[in-house]
C-alpha cells in the first residue's frame, strides 16, 4: 500500500465518481465526505470524467474523456464504441493506472462509476494492493436500470435472479435494444465478478439495500450499513410550524410528485414544491385545471432552501420507488421538521412512524392528503415530531458518528485486502 496510515487514519484517499460537480445525491455526499476526511487530516484526490461543469481538481489530467449516453453518436461503429466503453472502459483502466503511478494512495472510495467509467478501473487498484470501498448509492448492482422499477411500478424480479425480465419488459425506457444492453452489461459484470472481486467492502446507506445485495449473492460479511449524513451545525432548526407541507427534490414520476399534487387536489392540503424536472409542465397543468393550493417554487439552494423548509409544517417524501437513503429526509429532520414519507426502501429506517413523522402507503393520494392536513392542523404535533427528528439526526446522522463509521469501514477494508494477499 502506498502512503502512510497513522493511528488507523488513511492519509491519502482517492474518491472515484463519474461526475465531479454537484449533480445529485451521490456527488453531494462524496464532497461532504471528502470535507470530513480533510477535516481529520487526510488528503483527498479525485478520479472522474471530464466535464465543463467539473470543480477544479489537481488530478483532472487523469480524468477520462467525456461521453454523453443521453445523445450517443450516430452510426453503428460509433454506438458500438460507446457501448463497449459502458461495459469495460480501457481508457478508464489506463488512466487510473497513470494516476496511481504518480500519486500515492492509501485507499480508494468508489461511488457511481457505472457506464461513464465502468469497473475496469478496479483492476489497477487491485494490482497495487490498494483497499477499495464502494458506497452503493442506488440499486444498479442488483437491477439493470438502477431503480427497482419496471414501467413505473416497483419490481424486484431481477434481485437474486437473472436479468431477462428487464429485457422482456423493456425496463430501460421502453427500448428493447437499450434494455438488452443494460441487462447484458449487468449480467457480464456479475458473471466476471468484477465488482465482487474488485471491491473489498461495500457500504450501503440502508439495510434495505444491503438485504437486496445479499439476496443477489454478494457476501454479507463484506457489506456494512452506514446511512448518509449531514453536518448538523450547518442546519438551524426552526420548530415553529408553518401552514403548508413542502416537497424538496426532483420533479420526476418515480418521486411521487404527481401523487402529491393529486393528494392536494383531493383533500385541499396546502403544498409547495422545491425543485425542477421533467414533470414540471404536467404538474403545472394539473394545478391550473384544479385550482389546488399548490405552488411550484422552482430550484432553491443555500439560504433560500433553508427558508423554504423552515417555513413548512412538514416535509413530504412521497416516493413511489424504493429510495435508498434520501438525503432530503435527513436534512428535513436536521432543520427540525417532521417528515411524511412513503413506506418504501430505506425511508422507514430514517423516519419512525409516529415519532419523527408519519409513514404512508406509496401511491395512495387520499391517505397522503389526509396526513398532510392532519400535520398542518396540529402545530403541537408537528413541533414535537420535528424536535424528535432533530435529536435523531444529532445521534445517528451527524458528521461525527458518520466519520467514525467510515473510518472503521476503511480499516476493515484494509484488513480484508491484507488477508487476501
Amino acid at each position: 500500500m502506498n502512503g502512510d496510515r497513522a493511528g488507523g487514519a488513511f492519509q491519502r484517499v482517492l474518491m472515484v465518481n463519474k461526475f465531479h460537480y454537484p449533480r445529485g445525491g451521490a456527488e453531494h455526499y462524496m464532497f461532504r465526505l471528502a470535507g470530513l476526511l480533510e477535516g481529520h487530516g487526510a488528503h483527498v484526490d479525485y478520479f472522474a470524467m471530464h466535464d465543463a461543469r467539473n470543480l477544479p481538481c489537481d488530478t483532472e489530467r487523469y480524468f477520462v474523456s467525456e461521453v454523453d449516453f443521453e445523445h450517443p453518436p450516430k452510426g453503428v461503429r460509433g454506438r458500438a464504441r460507446v457501448a463497449g466503453r459502458m461495459v469495460y472502459s480501457l481508457e478508464a483502466k489506463r488512466k487510473m493506472g497513470g494516476l496511481l503511478a504518480h500519486r500515492p494512495i492509501d485507499l480508494a472510495h468508489v461511488h457511481n462509476i457505472y457506464h461513464q467509467l465502468s469497473p475496469s478501473l478496479l483492476a489497477p487498484l487491485h494490482d497495487r494492493g490498494i483497499p477499495v470501498v464502494m458506497t452503493v448509492h442506488d440499486f444498479k448492482l442488483v437491477c439493470p436500470v438502477y431503480s427497482l422499477l419496471s414501467n413505473g411500478q416497483i419490481c424486484e424480479r431481477c434481485v437474486g435472479h437473472g436479468f431477462s425480465h428487464a429485457v422482456r419488459q423493456r425496463c430501460n425506457r421502453g427500448s428493447l435494444s437499450g434494455s438488452m444492453l443494460v441487462a447484458g452489461e449487468t449480467w457480464l459484470h456479475r458473471r466476471l465478478r468484477l465488482y465482487r472481486d474488485g471491491i473489498d467492502l461495500f457500504i450501503t446507506p440502508s439495510a434495505f439495500a444491503r438485504d437486496r445485495m445479499v439476496t443477489s449473492g454478494y457476501p454479507p460479511d463484506r457489506i456494512v450499513v452506514i446511512p448518509n449524513c449531514v453536518v448538523a451545525e450547518d442546519y438551524v432548526p426552526l420548530h415553529q410550524p408553518g401552514d403548508h407541507c413542502l416537497y424538496v427534490g426532483r420533479l420526476s414520476r418515480e418521486k411521487g410528485v404527481e401523487v402529491l399534487v393529486q393528494a392536494a387536489i383531493e383533500t385541499g392540503a396546502r403544498v409547495k414544491l422545491v425543485g425542477d424536472g421533467p414533470m414540471r409542465p404536467q404538474l403545472q397543468a394539473m394545478i391550473e385545471r384544479s385550482g389546488a393550493d399548490v405552488e411550484l417554487l422552482g430550484f432553491r439552494s443555500g439560504n433560500e432552501l433553508a427558508a423554504a423548509v423552515q417555513a413548512s409544517a412538514a416535509v413530504v417524501m412521497p416516493s413511489i420507488c424504493h429510495d435508498n437513503c434520501p438525503l432530503a429526509v435527513i436534512e428535513a429532520m436536521a432543520w427540525g421538521k417532521p417528515v411524511i414519507g412513503s413506506r418504501v426502501g430505506g425511508i422507514p429506517e430514517l423516519v419512525r412512524d409516529g415519532r419523527e413523522g408519519v409513514l404512508v402507503p406509496h401511491g395512495d393520494a387520499g391517505v397522503l392528503g389526509e396526513e398532510m392536513l392532519a400535520m398542518q392542523s396540529d402545530p403541537d404535533r408537528s413541533e414535537r415530531m420535528g424536535r424528535a427528528g432533530r435529536e435523531r439526526v444529532m445521534e445517528r446522522y451527524d458528521a461525527g458518528p458518520h466519520y467514525s463509521a467510515v473510518a472503521a469501514a476503511y480499516a476493515r477494508a484494509a484488513d480484508i485486502r491484507e488477508a487476501a494477499r
